[in-house]
């Protein structure tokens, strides 16, 4: 099977395709610099381009199975909004190409109607769109993209601090205001757990918080 993953030179995006590798799956990385993947393997593509280049988004997807997104925003007002603009690009290319399966992470910055909301989660919304405004936009923004395509989307929503901890398998998911979450979740288990929606369909157009 082959896959390609955007933002595969993040710290969790690294995990994933290391990951997904010693799975044996073939593997298409998009990236900005291609110096930033430390590593090469025979079952691994990459792909260097940008998020406004439609043509070579087409290329990377072209001929995967499943789609992955570690992009994630940085807080930096052009930077956020590129994400936002290449979600775009990258929902368009997979409606056009037929590409069904799409995983992609997110925050409960973006909100879902399973949540049940509360004043807790509407401070920390709060104080996030105040902080970290074009982030909080990017991740709103995108998420709308997402589930507004013609795909079998997952948003895989991070409700933790993401550390470097060793993998566990272990996760906790669910929605806002009925599971509980914990304060952290492991990269590797994030990575390890965003593979495993690539044949599972529990989760197919929704949208789960998750956290160890």
């Amino acid at each position: 099977m082959q896959i390609t993953i955007f933002g595969a030179s993040g710290k969790t995006g690294r995990l994933v395709v290391q990951q997904a590798l010693r799975r044996g799956y073939q593997f298409v990385a998009y990236v900005r610099d291609a110096t930033k993947l430390s590593f090469t393997d025979a079952n691994l593509k990459v792909v260097q381009g940008q998020l406004d280049e439609l043509d070579k988004i087409k290329q990377a997807v072209t001929g995967s199975q499943a789609v992955l997104s570690a992009l994630g925003p940085t807080g930096k007002k052009e930077s956020d909004q590129q994400i936002s603009s290449g979600m775009a690009n990258i929902v368009n290319a997979l409606d056009a190409l037929e590409i069904k399966r799409f995983i992609v992470l997110s925050t409960t910055s973006s909100q879902d109607p399973h949540d049940i909301d509360s004043m807790k989660f509407k401070l920390r919304r709060g104080m996030i769109r105040i902080g970290r405004p074009s982030a909080y936009e990017a991740i709103v923004k995108y998420t709308a993209l997402v589930r507004q395509s013609k795909s079998d989307w997952t948003l895989l929503r991070i409700a933790s601090l993401l550390t470097n901890a060793s993998l566990t398998k272990n996760v906790q998911v669910g929605y806002l205001g009925r599971d509980k979450f914990k304060a952290k979740l492991s990269r590797a288990n994030l990575a390890w757990f965003m593979l495993e929606q690539i044949d599972s369909t529990e989760f197919i157009c929704q949208a789960p918080a998750i956290s160890d």
